[in-house]
């Protein structure tokens, strides 16, 4: 709201000035949240708005948020191509939620779409990953990953497939969850998970299409309905469990995941909820979520 107050100084028509203030007082809540948070209104499109308003450039800089940094899950491996790296990228433009009329366009999404192909620069770092296929091949690979949560495990995918052509391959059971809205519309990489499931990289592929059934079902749902088999995965086999996509769904798998402990391991809820600290201790139990 100081951005606001900054802008009703430096105003020169009265009605705006007056409007910006209102915006920023205790007695404009409601328009603030309204028209400010509800609508999702930026910087740039309030000094469109308000062209009267000719804020000194340096104090705008002192008040204005920092964007902050966008993290992608890598989706490819440098075992297979040391040269290139792949991004699986949602590309956000979608309506607002409850403002009618108002898209909702993600910052960096937007900016790499429209990069060129073959031209187009960004400024990118990298950070360390808690993704990790096991030291021992031996051991249970259980993914989950829906829509761009695959990302993480195309990447395993394609390690796993340059470790078996080099004599390495993995005999632990791999599995992964998969979930979009439809079949024909959002099923990533099918083709690639195809090939994988067919020279034995991936032993088992379970898809959940929420759209295309009369209820929705959503890869917790297939995970409860394997929870004897992911059960003998996890804990008999000493299996490893990772979870990549939205904060919602990581709490739900982790979820079903508790709910096997109760009903195939025949613990108490209590020593449920211990077993999932034991596994994130013990790494294996890996997530990366986001809101």
């Amino acid at each position: 709201k100081e951005l606001l107050l900054l802008m009703a100084e430096h105003t020169s028509d009265p009605a705006h000035a007056s409007r910006l203030s209102h915006l920023a007082s205790a007695a404009g809540k409601q328009a603030y949240s309204d028209y400010i948070q509800r609508d999702g209104r930026g910087l740039t499109e309030l000094l469109q708005e308000f062209r009267s308003c000719k804020p000194p450039f340096g104090a705008v800089l002192e008040l204005v948020t920092k964007l902050t940094p966008r993290y992608y899950t890598i989706s490819s491996s440098s075992a297979k191509d040391a040269t290139t790296l792949h991004l699986t990228v949602k590309v956000v433009r979608e309506p607002m939620r409850n403002a009618e009329g108002r898209t909702k366009v993600g910052v960096c999404s937007t900016q790499l779409e429209a990069l060129p192909a073959s031209t187009g620069r960004a400024a990118v770092f990298v950070r360390p990953s808690a993704f990790r296929l096991p030291a021992d091949p031996t051991k249970p690979v259980i993914m989950v990953g829906p829509g761009t949560g695959i990302a993480p495990f195309r990447a395993f995918l394609q390690e796993l497939q340059t470790r078996a052509a080099r004599g390495a391959g993995h005999s632990g059971h791999t599995r992964l969850y998969f979930g979009c809205r439809h079949s024909r519309r959002d099923f990533l990489y099918q083709d690639e998970l195809a090939a994988a499931k067919a020279d034995g990289s991936l032993s088992e592929l379970r898809v959940a299409f929420s759209r295309e059934t009369e209820r929705k079902v959503y890869v917790q749902h297939l995970m409860r309905d394997d929870g004897a088999q992911l059960w003998k995965l996890v804990h008999g086999e000493g299996g490893y469990v990772y979870i990549c996509g939205g904060t919602s769904m990581g709490r739900e798998v982790v979820g079903a995941i508790q709910a096997m402990a109760v009903e195939h391991g025949k613990m108490s809820d209590g020593a449920a909820a211990d077993y999932i600290k034991v596994l994130t201790a013990e790494g294996r139990l890996v997530q990366e979520l986001w809101s």
